[in-house]
């Protein structure tokens, strides 16, 4: 059978995925759920079906299915006379999750004069579900549109949040980022001035997943190759992705990503209990932004575009070879001024353990499954430290400290957990109801060392 994983990341931003939940076979990873890709309109002459800067939004456009919205029908007719932002969001990407409270407050600050709507493809459920499970959206009272199918269609896009301003006309007179959303920037628009806000161009070239980065060339349908390895630069137009392929040979696939990814994933190989998430790697020597950062949205798009900051790495492989020690090897000739190596270090950790006197019992299923979501798992005859590396790779990506598990269970096991995922408390209440606990502690673990040992030699510089 097909071994594959793909893992898309852009900055936090979001790609707008199906309505079905992930439902994960094999060892958990991001990036499962089908992914939709609209096309998009790049300026100049505008489609006939689509919308974009300079263009009127159309009369008698309205929703009657809104959330936090008192009348029956929520018409943008009735906005004509004030500023509009339409926000295109998802309860699925936790990036247009954070930017809500975010809207709400411009939308208090800037109440007389501008008007946001934020608006999502999925349906009342998933909304809801989302807003009770976080307490940051207790305090957004901005009217909710449901199944925006059409308006999506209207102004295509490929990344959310995805923002549209329209002037007190109805004319539309900027497409951009949540970065560019600022105070600052909707005092200067309301003087006249839109030019503040960066044009959100969302330009894609579909890679297949099974697709080879280098060697797909049509003239020769059937390359043969046994053993291949090779870097890129940054390459325009193209989503940052990680995919690894096993078959009859080893396939890794990296585009676009910055350098400690690399490093990351030539050193967690496909360990489940040491993933090096950024809480357990530690850069020596290396200047701000150098490997990494924590831009994201248009800002992290900027920062990828300089050049220098982002790579590709393909590395086809027979089987017989460890394909993460070859990617290690490769490293280490490509950027000779890194050094990279494993130690032991006592670090703060919050470790998932077994209560007093409690022990755990074995699966009862015969079959595996696992299923998980923001606000709960479910697993059958599934071994406990997938679910911990799906913790670790997904929902505390940007935590301070890694989760362990020092529960000694080594056996596959059922699990039912109705929580948020994304909060160690509630993580920790829905644990201990099931005879386990989240605690803190301090543990010896292994530590992924980047350490600048010389200059970068890069050929673009």
């Amino acid at each position: 059978m097909k071994k594959h994983i793909l893992i898309c990341l852009m900055g936090l931003l979001c790609l707008p995925i199906s309505t079905t939940t992930a439902q994960v076979a094999d060892s958990p990873t991001p990036g499962q759920d089908l992914v939709y890709y609209a096309g998009v309109h790049r300026g100049g002459e505008t489609r006939s079906d689509t919308l974009s800067i300079g263009d009127q939004i159309p009369k008698g456009i309205e929703f009657s299915e809104v959330l936090k919205f008192d009348s029956d029908k929520l018409r943008l007719d009735d906005y004509r006379g004030k500023y509009l932002i339409l926000e295109f969001w998802a309860p699925t990407c936790t990036a247009s999750i954070a930017s809500l409270p975010r809207m709400a407050n411009l939308s208090q600050e800037f109440r007389d004069q501008i008007a946001i709507i934020p608006m999502t493809i999925f349906e009342e459920e998933r909304v809801s579900e989302v807003f009770a499970g976080y307490e940051s959206l207790v305090g957004v009272d901005l009217p909710l549109v449901l199944h925006a199918g059409k308006m999506r269609e209207l102004f295509p896009h490929s990344t959310i949040p995805h923002f549209v301003i329209v002037d007190p006309e109805g004319r539309v007179i900027a497409i951009t980022g949540l970065e560019d959303l600022t105070s600052s920037n909707l005092e200067k628009m309301l003087t006249g001035d839109a030019s503040v806000f960066r044009y959100k161009e969302d330009r894609k070239i579909l890679l297949g997943r099974y697709d080879k980065l280098i060697s797909e060339s049509p003239q020769v349908p059937s390359k043969n190759i046994w053993f291949q390895s090779a870097l890129t630069g940054y390459i325009p137009d193209v989503s940052g992705s990680i995919i690894q392929a096993y078959e009859d040979l080893s396939h890794i696939r990296i585009v676009n990503m910055p350098l400690i990814r690399h490093y990351q994933l030539a050193f967690s190989e496909k360990d489940l209990v040491d993933y090096y998430g950024r809480n357990r790697i530690q850069t020596n020597g290396f200047e701000a932004e150098e490997i990494f950062t924590k831009k994201t949205g248009m800002d992290y798009l900027d920062w990828k575009e300089q050049g220098n900051h982002v790579f590709g790495y393909e590395l086809i492989a027979p089987p017989s070879q460890n394909p993460y020690a070859l990617m290690r090897e490769d490293l280490s000739r490509y950027f000779p001024h890194i050094n990279a190596t494993v130690k032991k270090e006592l670090r703060k950790v919050y470790a998932i353990i077994q209560q007093e006197g409690a022990s755990y019992p074995k699966a009862q299923e015969v079959e595996s499954s696992y299923q998980a979501g923001a606000f709960g798992l479910s697993m059958q005859n599934y071994p406990l430290q997938g679910f911990v590396y799906h913790l670790n790779v997904y929902f505390y990506q940007r935590s301070e400290f890694p989760i362990v598990n020092l529960t000694g269970i080594d056996y596959p096991i059922d699990l039912e957990l109705e929580a948020q995922l994304s909060s160690i408390s509630s993580l920790k209440q829905a644990l201990r109801q099931v005879g386990l606990d989240l605690v803190e502690k301090e543990v010896e673990i292994n530590v992924l060392v980047l350490e600048k040992i010389g200059e970068a030699k890069l050929l673009a510089l």
